[in-house]
């Protein structure tokens, strides 16, 4: 075998940011890929997620005691102990939007470095961990160069394949749409909640709870939680949880299941600062957001700019109404999510698969480098 790449694994959410990238190269070969799971506060349903995708897994000590060819990881940390000739860091969001969390950052609080592009994630004893950093967009150039210049020679604009893939399966919508039970003349509202004390799902769960009953009966609502959601809780809790909103007649998205179908199919979405909330406005559907925690959120970001010109959930007014404002301010959140979420329209599957062959040394494999649709997802059915 020519190379050996370890893919690190994280938490489930950095693991799904993986299984983009990983059919650019695991046809070829030249090439063995391994997997490690990182260990992680919120790494519970990773072991379960490698083992369905049987994949050659060995243990996170075993990976620090091996050389490998080229690392790949979605989430930054404890890389600098893989022994690994280059090591290359996958986007983990919509763009860099959130700022250090407050209680992790112990300075000044106005001083808190955008998350991800900061001395303490690229950073180990003064040298930079990864050989590649792929960014969507040129606007993190700026910050990077800010924040950590030492890295900015590594940094790659390469888009991003979460809003690609997710552009592509637009033609798939009507599939979709009836895979997920939305018939015809059903209006789609999507719900979408990041994680933490200041997500929707946090701040506001009965939101879910009143949607059906005050929105007109021609409207279905599905939600969907940030994988941490079900992996700081556990899915039986979190299911158990929203059982009174699935009987309010609120669809789930189930733990580990792809949100992108969801947001292809929607007509409009409600949600918090959470990426899901720019790569539908990306797309074209109209965002009303539940809330917007300013102090969480880098204020240059696609996600502040995102605030600025989207509506607020307002509880002293008729929901449907505020669905309206949502339509409205659809164009400006469309031309500013779609501008400023990647650089590189379309391009991310050919310039990651260049930066990965560039890595490894290897000549690339003649076939077209491009992004599938996504599958559909599973809802949350009684067991």
């Amino acid at each position: 075998m020519d190379r050996t790449v370890l893919i690190a694994a994280h938490t489930v959410a950095s693991l799904m940011r993986l299984e983009d990238i990983i059919p650019l190269i695991e046809a070829d070969q030249r090439v063995q890929l391994v997997f490690t799971q990182v260990p992680d506060e919120l790494g519970d349903g990773v072991e379960q997620r490698l083992k369905n995708l049987e994949v050659r897994v060995i243990p996170w000590r075993e990976a620090t005691l091996r050389s490998f060819d080229l690392v790949v990881s979605a989430s930054l940390h404890q890389m600098e102990r893989v022994r690994a000739r280059r090591r290359f860091a996958a986007p983990h969001g919509a763009g860099y939007n959130k700022l250090w969390p407050l209680l992790d950052w112990s300075g000044d609080s106005s001083a808190r470095p955008v998350y991800g592009l900061d001395r303490e994630s690229l950073l180990h004893n003064g040298v930079p961990v990864f050989d590649a950093i792929v960014l969507p967009h040129t606007d993190h150039l700026e910050t990077l160069a800010r924040q950590c210049p030492e890295s900015l020679k590594h940094a790659v604009v390469a888009g991003d394949p979460c809003y690609d893939r997710l552009v592509t399966s637009l033609l798939d919508r009507d599939l979709y749409r009836s895979k997920l039970g939305v018939r015809d003349s059903q209006i789609l509202v999507a719900v979408a909640s990041t994680w933490g004390p200041q997500s929707l799902m946090a701040t506001q769960r009965d939101l879910l709870t009143r949607l059906p009953s005050e929105l007109p009966a021609n409207h279905k609502v599905i939600a969907t939680l940030h994988p941490a959601v079900w992996a700081e809780h556990g899915a039986r809790q979190v299911r158990v949880w929203l059982r009174e909103v699935r009987d309010a007649g609120v669809d789930l998205i189930d733990v580990g299941e792809d949100w992108r179908a969801l947001v292809t199919s929607a007509d409009v979405l409600i949600g918090d600062h959470s990426s899901v909330a720019v790569y539908a406005a990306g797309v074209g559907v109209p965002l009303l957001l539940s809330h917007f925690p300013a102090t969480e959120v880098d204020p240059n970001s696609v996600m502040a700019e995102l605030a600025r010109l989207s509506p607020r959930l307002d509880p002293t007014r008729g929901l449907r109404e505020q669905l309206m404002d949502a339509l409205m301010a659809r164009p400006l959140q469309w031309d500013a999510a779609a501008r400023r979420v990647t650089a590189a329209h379309g391009m991310s599957a050919v310039i990651i698969r260049q930066t990965l062959y560039r890595l490894l040394e290897l000549a690339e494999p003649p076939m077209i480098a491009r992004w599938p649709s996504v599958p559909v997802p599973q809802l949350v059915r009684d067991e």
